[in-house]
């Protein structure tokens, strides 16, 4: 005891008991089961089909622009993140085709790009990392490093350049 206060564990102020702490830890379990979807119920399409809107969550808000597109130069894009509107541009202008990779490119820059990434893609190489400048919107000037993967058929073809872009204007 002191100046009147019981100090020590019989005191009961503040205390838990082990009941108090388990009470708790099922609580929180209980939480835990009303907050998860039971998956292993859920068909195969379902399940894919949250596992590509979890994935596209993840690449819009991560900070790059992550695309999907087939070799040719004009091509529409398979996909592109919505990072690409802090450009100004939509998603649907790339997906529809009204706005083609190679526009995005500066023009001064768009031949070497393509240049560089078929020769390497001819060669064989499985990725390919460049920086360019693109056009925004607005025609503002941006410079972004490209890293891309070459996705290839069973024949060594090439099916998809799946890639992102990253905003590198400020450390250039």
């Amino acid at each position: 005891m002191y100046g009147g206060v019981i100090i020590g564990q019989n005191a009961g102020f503040g205390k838990f008991s082990n009941n108090d702490k388990k009470e708790d830890r099922l609580n929180e379990e209980k939480k835990q089961e009303d907050l998860e979807c039971d998956m292993g119920q859920m068909d195969l399409q379902k399940k894919m089909d949250l596992r590509i809107r979890a994935l596209e969550g993840l690449v819009n808000n991560s900070g790059v622009i992550a695309f999907l597109r087939r070799p040719k130069e004009d091509a529409p894009l398979e996909f592109i993140s919505r990072g690409i509107e802090t450009f100004g541009y939509k998603v649907e202008d790339f997906t529809s085709g009204k706005v083609t990779f190679k526009n995005l490119i500066h023009p001064d820059d768009a031949d070497r790009a393509f240049l560089e990434l078929t020769e390497n893609a001819l060669e064989g190489a499985g990725e390919h990392v460049q920086t360019y400048r693109i056009r925004t919107k607005k025609d503002h000037v941006r410079v972004v490093e490209e890293r891309i993967s070459i996705m290839r058929d069973e024949n060594g073809k090439v099916i998809f350049y799946q890639g992102v872009l990253e905003d590198v204007t400020d450390r250039k």
